[in-house]
């Protein structure tokens, strides 16, 4: 079409008017050209709207006016399973009453694909799909979705929008761009990583270049509350929606500046991207989730926690906060082509999951010792707590790479562990490169190296990295992938962490207080509830009753969430003798609530602790180079 015009237009200037056009012929070919630009992009641009202010019964209407269709036939599809997630979300379940349209209005015939597609004959005459689609976090639907990647939907106060919970794609038609306008309450800001288009104060208009680019793009709309700070190159935006005003973004931003110039430096001087957006979703008014957490994306991480008091939470923030930026480095900028070629429709799966997460995991806390966030001693303690957890619950003889490729399907149950062991293997991963190097290349310097070799815009194949990585290092590193990452044998932790002189104690008994060995519930007002069913001597003496709920321990208020921090509080000044007072809510025989007082002498018990991490005071030369180079301790600072 554009050779056939500039071809007419050509003729025009050819004829006896030829000089009374020549003068006009640049002017109306460059209109004609954008004109052109302009068509061919409508035709080809997949248009969403939605309007914000018209919600009912926990549903948004989606109107979409089609790119072009040249088939007679084709699929409409919401994502099974999107980036980052390892499991099928099955986002077409909360589609409802699903329409397609031809130019005239006339509606099509549409048919269910599956649970997330929809069959449209005719499809080269469709012109606009609508369609109904229900919030997943208070669906009736019996299909788990992450509330981090999910939607949430509230009338008038708070609109979050991961993106593949409401727009979708035709088959073989996702590398086209994506239109999104937004009818929004007045006032409501719109956080989020891409840049609008056009914003009124009742109208967001974003761009996406094609299906990945909008699927890694949540938004969330409310009343702001956001802060902006600059990190270097980067300006880093933190957005906040916490109903009962306990967390705000001034608060988050002071502390995730100070991880993000710590991640600056640890990174080698510049943040890998020029702009990001922390999206915060704190729970204080709709029911339970039953888990929290967050999800990644280029250029900006969603997260989705239960409201809590700034001050008692923040370490626990900045950490999730801390895993979920490192994502940036991997899978966003290093990974294969199961990641980089996503499937939305189909479970293909990387066997890499040790360095998507388990390595972004074990960043997030090494950075924060590094840089002197945090002390040695609390970084071996999260490692020895992963050793804990990893062999405890989860199967330590289970293969890595098996585990990733089957995440989403019969070892989804095991997926937990590549936080634990998946941060465990980068350990060790870490102290072997440094010993190998003398201490002049770990694990920091591998992924540097392979974000030069791939980078955003090329994968590496999923059967060759561990080649790569040793062609790349050393040869033996192929041995520890074959040995503890694709294969089933579980990790000497004594043998890695000993290169750094770092003596690994599997058992070891100590005395503690106690309040008994009771059980911990958490009540829906975020209240502590006592469990009695294993009540050590202690606790016998302190009469507590099954659903007793604490209301303070020696005059301190407690909560759930302060109640680990009150604790440590207690025992840091605590002797033995020293009276204990807990007062407690209780509901009695005839069923009111009473309050009563509880008391006795604080006593210790026998306990044991597992697979302890303690740096040897005695370390050879050799241990030390490598501790030092490990934990950034060369030169003096600590």
């Amino acid at each position: 079409m554009l050779s056939h015009t500039i071809t007419f237009l050509c003729s025009l200037t050819n004829s006896s008017n030829m000089k009374k056009h020549m003068q006009y012929k640049p002017f109306l070919l460059s209109l004609i050209l954008v004109g052109l630009v302009f068509i061919v992009d409508a035709q080809n641009t997949y248009k969403y709207s939605v309007d914000l202010t018209k919600v009912d019964s926990d549903q948004l209407h989606i109107e979409l006016i089609c790119p072009t269709v040249s088939q007679k036939e084709i699929i409409f599809y919401l994502p099974k399973i999107v980036p980052g997630t390892y499991m099928n979300s099955n986002y077409g379940k909360y589609v409802h009453n699903l329409k397609a349209f031809d130019k005239k209005g006339k509606e099509l015939p549409v048919s269910a694909a599956g649970d997330n597609g929809w069959a449209i004959k005719k499809a080269n005459k469709v012109s606009r799909i609508t369609y109904n689609v229900e919030d997943t976090w208070d669906a009736s639907i019996n299909n788990m979705v992450y509330p981090m990647c999910g939607t949430s939907f509230e009338a008038g106060k708070n609109f979050v929008i991961n993106t593949p919970g409401l727009f979708g794609y035709f088959d073989g038609m996702k590398k086209m761009p994506f239109q999104l306008s937004f009818t929004k309450p007045a006032g409501f800001y719109a956080a989020t990583g891409l840049r609008p288009v056009s914003s009124t104060p009742v109208l967001d208009l974003f761009q996406c270049d094609n299906a990945d680019n909008l699927y890694d793009s949540p938004i969330m709309f409310c009343l702001p509350d956001t802060t902006t700070v600059k990190v270097g190159n980067a300006d880093v935006l933190v957005a906040v929606y916490s109903p009962h005003k306990l967390a705000t973004s001034r608060y988050l931003a002071e502390h995730l500046e100070k991880l993000l110039m710590a991640a600056r430096d640890y990174l080698g001087g510049k943040l890998p991207v020029d702009k990001y957006a922390f999206i915060y979703y704190f729970n204080g008014e709709q029911k339970k989730n039953p888990i929290g957490g967050a999800w990644e994306h280029s250029y900006s991480s969603f997260y989705a926690l239960d409201e809590a008091p700034e001050k008692e939470a923040i370490e626990h923030w900045v950490d999730i906060s801390s895993h979920e930026f490192f994502h940036i480095v991997t899978p966003l900028t290093i990974s294969s082509r199961e990641v980089k070629e996503f499937n939305f429709n189909e479970t293909i799966l990387s066997k890499h999951l040790w360095l998507y997460e388990g390595s972004t995991e074990y960043y997030a806390h090494h950075v924060q010792e590094y840089e002197g966030l945090k002390t040695p001693e609390q970084f071996l303690n999260t490692l020895s707590q992963k050793i804990t957890i990893s062999r405890s619950y989860y199967n330590d003889s289970l293969s890595f790479t098996e585990l990733s490729k089957e995440s989403a399907g019969k070892w989804a149950p095991q997926y937990g562990n590549v936080y634990q062991k998946g941060a465990l293997i980068s350990a060790c991963l870490d102290l072997c490169l440094l010993k190998l190097s003398n201490a002049q290349y770990g694990l920091k310097d591998l992924k540097h190296d392979l974000g030069i070799n791939y980078g955003k815009d090329k994968f590496f194949e999923d059967d060759t990295l561990f080649s790569v990585i040793a062609q790349l290092t050393y040869p033996e590193l192929k041995d520890f992938f074959t040995t503890y990452v694709q294969g089933t044998t579980p990790i000497p932790y004594e043998q890695f962490f000993g290169l750094a002189g770092v003596d690994f104690i599997p058992k070891e008994t100590y005395k503690e207080f106690t309040l008994g060995g009771f059980a911990v519930k958490v009540t829906e007002n975020g209240n502590i509830a006592i469990g009695t069913k294993n009540l050590n001597d202690f606790g016998k003496k302190m009469g507590y009753k099954d659903g007793d709920e604490i209301i303070s321990i020696n005059d301190s208020p407690i909560t759930a969430g302060n109640f680990e921090e009150k604790l440590d509080q207690l025992y840091a000044n605590l002797k033995e003798g020293d009276a204990i007072h807990i007062k407690i809510k209780r509901r009695n025989a005839t069923g009111q609530i009473e309050m009563v007082d509880l008391s006795a002498p604080a006593t210790k018990i026998d306990k044991q602790r597992l697979n302890i991490l303690r740096l040897n005071n005695n370390p050879t030369a050799e241990q030390l180079k490598i501790r030092n180079a490990w934990l950034n301790i060369c030169d003096g600072r600590r």
